[in-house]
């Protein structure tokens, strides 16, 4: 996991060499600033395409207990460098004086971690200044496509779609959300996603939106991807 407080960890991780980046899961806890410099060398090093998972998700909520906090350790471990899963509110920041509400609440490779309610604020307000998404305070997954971006602080997000985990686990289109993020990452290093960044840069925008979306409902039950295809729900969207 990668530490995750302020939209900047996002920035920070996403440009960053690949190398370091390898093998985790980010939760945002934005303790220290990147400085301009650094921010430029890691503009340089993003990919044309860098698939990105953020999840918004409290572990005060039965949802978050039994569904993903366990699990965080395992996404660690698994993610590599296929994807970039951020975690917000959550981090090894127990030395931080910067928020006086956080709470231990797993382990990440044997060091405590812990969350904070004003971590977590301050992501989901950085996302909704940036993009037409909502947070509706339920547990959510914000699939990105992340590209370089003309602004040496900022990386550039132009395909994206919401997941609120909770309505998809009422609607069964997925087992457990362990099952989704599995497949999520064997999609992400798949030539099938590869595939798809390809035909949007062709395409174009509404066709990269399409892909984005459509690579992830078929990752979902048929019967339940062909329900969500139709219609922008309140369950999978693209923003």
């Amino acid at each position: 996991m990668i530490e995750t407080v302020k939209y900047s960890d996002i920035v920070e991780t996403t440009k960053a060499d690949e190398k370091r980046v390898s093998g985790r899961v980010y939760c945002f806890d934005g303790v220290d600033s990147v400085t301009e410099n650094l921010m430029v060398e890691m503009n340089a090093k993003l990919k044309r395409h860098t698939l990105v998972a953020v999840l918004f998700c409290n572990p005060n909520t039965q949802f978050c207990k039994d569904e993903i906090l366990n699990s965080l350790n395992y996404f660690h471990k698994r993610s590599k460098n296929h994807i970039h899963i951020f975690c917000c509110g959550f981090g090894a920041y127990e030395k931080s004086t910067e928020f006086n509400d956080i709470q231990q609440v797993v382990s990440i490779d044997g060091t405590p971690w812990f969350y904070s309610d004003t971590a977590l604020v301050n992501v989901v307000e950085s996302f909704e200044a940036k993009t037409s998404w909502v947070y509706s305070g339920e547990n959510e997954l914000l699939i990105l496509d992340a590209t370089p971006s003309e602004d040496e602080a900022d990386i550039t997000v132009s395909n994206a779609i919401v997941c609120n985990l909770e309505q998809m686990k009422t609607d069964k289109a997925f087992t457990s959300v362990r099952s989704l993020i599995e497949n999520l990452i064997r999609y992400a290093a798949s030539s099938e996603c590869a595939d798809a960044w390809e035909f949007s840069d062709r395409q174009g925008i509404h066709a990269a939106k399409d892909s984005l979306k459509d690579g992830f409902l078929g990752l979902l039950p048929k019967s339940v991807s062909a329900i969500y295809k139709k219609s922008e729900g309140f369950a999978v969207r693209k923003i």
